[in-house]
């Protein structure tokens, strides 16, 4: 292999694992912006649920606290949705950069490993040709096999 097909294949290999690197990043910051989602939900879902009790003005009394609480909870799910959903678009768009880049020297590599195979081919067929135009015959049909009906 030559020094550029050595690099390539280099260059193509630290590629693949940035990108391998960059959806493991990604994997997680999905997997955080569902865990967040989901403790949004739970507080959601307590906040709407009515407790039932003796309504009691104590127990009016905690019941305003709990759900004061909840806003509370609810508020800095949010906040840190928010900023779980900005790292999400910025492993995205890291992985689908690194993909790109994967794409682009794998087709840098076809495309070398096309031209070389042409070059070897040329090569093939011009000494093909001098040995032609050198007058030896090549290992062919022997001699007396014609097919002209004698």
């Amino acid at each position: 292999m030559s020094r550029k097909g050595f690099r390539l294949a280099t260059v193509e290999r630290l590629r693949e694992k940035h990108l391998e690197e960059a959806a493991q990043a990604l994997h997680l910051a999905q997997s955080a912006v569902r865990e967040a989602q989901a403790r949004r939900d739970d507080l959601l879902e307590r906040l709407r649920a009515q407790r039932h009790g003796h309504n009691t003005p104590h127990e009016l009394e905690l019941e305003a606290v709990y759900r004061f609480r909840l806003r509370g909870d609810l508020a800095e799910v949010d906040h840190e949705m928010a900023k779980l959903t900005a790292k999400l678009a910025e492993r995205r768009d890291s992985w689908l950069q690194a993909r790109a880049e994967v794409h682009a020297v794998a087709a840098l590599h076809d495309r070398y490993r096309k031209q070389r195979a042409e070059m070897l081919q040329r090569t093939e067929q011009r000494e093909m040709d001098e040995l032609a135009g050198s007058g030896r015959r090549l290992p062919g049909p022997f001699p007396g096999n014609d097919s002209g009906g004698s």
